[in-house]
Formats: C-alpha cells, structure tokens, sequence
C-alpha cells in the first residue's frame, strides 16, 4: 500500500485560452516509512504537487492513489493530512486546542482533546500556554507549528507538509523536525521545501522540479552521483555536503558523505591522506 503518482500533471485554467502547464510527468511512491523531500524554486510546481497528492486537485493528465483509490474518493478519508504554506489558511476553531482536535474529533477519536495536547507538546507548544488561546493570537511560527499539531493529530497514513519549517526560529525549527522524524517512523511523509537542508539526512527519496517537469528524481545516495542534475533546478546542496561532491569529482575517494560538519572533516581529512 502507498501513496502513489504517475505520469501525473496538471494545467490551470485547462481548456482555456489562458492556461498555464503547472506540473507534467511526475512519478513517485511513497510508502509507510518513507520520506520524500520535494525540492524546487518558487513557481516549480510544488505546491501544486501537494494540492494533487491530496485531492484538493484533480489531474490534468495521470493518476494519484492512496492505497489504491484516488484521494478525493469517500474510503480515502483521512488517510492523507495536509499542512499548507499559510497556516492561517487552516484556522477556524475559537482556540487553539479545539481546532487541532477538530481533525482526529471528525475522525472518530476516542479522546480526541488528550489526541491534540500530544500534537501540541509534540511540536513544542505547551497545551496548557497555547490551547485556550485564539489561533488569531498566535505568532507566525507558533501558527505553524499549531498547523502541523493539527495534521500529526489525525495520524494519518501520509502525511504532506509544505515548507514546515519557513518562519520558525532554531528551537521551534528542532521541534518540528523532531515530530515529523518521529511521524515517519509510523507514516509516509512528504515534505515540499525550497532549502531542503535539514531533510536530506532523514530523505530516503528526492524529487527535484524545475518549470513543472522532473530534474532529478531518485534516492540521497543516487543524488550524490548526480549533484549537477539537481543544481540545474535552481537549488543548492548543502556547503558541507557539496565540499566533499567536490573532492570527489576531482578524484578524491569518498565512499560516504557526512552530513555533519565534524563528520564531512573527517572523512576529507583521510581523503586527503590517501592521495599523499
């Protein structure tokens, strides 16, 4: 079972004069288990994306299925939770709490305001500071982070986030990325972002856009070997990772790169002692 595109695109204003190719030829799976980082520059086609893989869209051309049923079908109901760019898009509980219980309540949750305190905690909020308020009162970040409780707490099969960690300061960054780590271990997630730095370690998959289309689509490991391909979407890996691309494609062995800092020295370190 998986959530699971191909061949998929779209066209706004489709049959019009004025249409505009938004996405085409994009195909993927994403199972239990997995994350996928979905990578491009503004205007690439990733929130549109996001909008198909939710049935918030239907396609221009291809499919979407969610465990074998399209996602805007009835049985595919609540197996897929969405987190938009603009979390103030999502509010329309009087508090905080009742608007992340909103979601596993309709669900059929057994207790679902305990449900939403543990979505909260999960992401740094503290139910008892932040549930009673307005969602109106809340900063930008905490919006954010009270807009990804709300998807962690329908505990769906998939989960679909877009640029979840824009607008947040260093702790509430570690906070969300800590939750969604976790939520993968039970979930597929999809995370959409145009610096996909702090997902690429987790990432089992990779999909870069550019201009709607496909420029790179394969694993970390296969993004390596290819680095070039990505870049021409606009996009730039990290400085450490790209250091040690670098010594490689000038004939450095570096049979593995490190994401950490102390680890990229390392492994450049005994990279440069072998060529002595």
């Amino acid at each position: 079972m998986a959530l699971i595109a191909r061949g998929l695109g779209y066209v706004y204003g489709q049959g019009t004069g004025f249409g505009i190719d938004a996405l085409r030829g994009v195909d993927f799976d994403l199972s239990s288990g997995e994350m996928l980082v979905i990578a491009g520059a503004t205007g690439s086609g990733k929130s549109t994306l996001l909008r198909l893989l939710a049935g918030l869209l239907r396609p221009s051309a291809g499919s979407v299925t969610v465990d074998g049923v399209a996602p805007h079908a009835r049985s595919a109901r609540g197996r897929v939770a969405i987190v938009f760019q603009n979390p103030e898009s999502q509010f329309f509980a009087e508090t905080v709490l009742a608007d992340v219980a909103f979601g596993p309540g309709n669900l059929g949750a057994e207790d679902p305001d305990v449900v939403a305190a543990d979505a909260l905690a999960a992401v740094g909020l503290d139910p008892g500071a932040f549930g009673g308020r307005s969602p109106l009162t809340l900063s930008g970040g905490e919006a954010r982070r009270a807009a990804i409780a709300g998807a962690l707490a329908m505990r769906a099969p998939y989960l679909l986030l877009d640029e979840p960690t824009a607008g947040l300061d260093s702790r509430g960054r570690r906070d969300v990325i800590a939750a969604i780590t976790a939520e993968r271990a039970r979930a597929g997630v999809a995370v959409v972002t145009h610096d996909p730095d702090e997902f690429l370690s987790d990432a089992d998959h990779v999909l870069a856009l550019s201009d709607g289309a496909p420029v790179f689509d394969g694993s970390v490991a296969a993004l390596f070997d290819a680095f070039r391909e990505y870049e021409s979407a606009g996009l730039r890996l990290p400085e450490v990772v790209r250091a040690q691309l670098l010594a490689r494609e000038r004939g450095a062995h570096i049979p593995e790169i490190g994401f950490e800092p102390r680890e990229a020295a390392r492994v450049l370190m005994a990279a440069r002692g072998e060529r002595r």
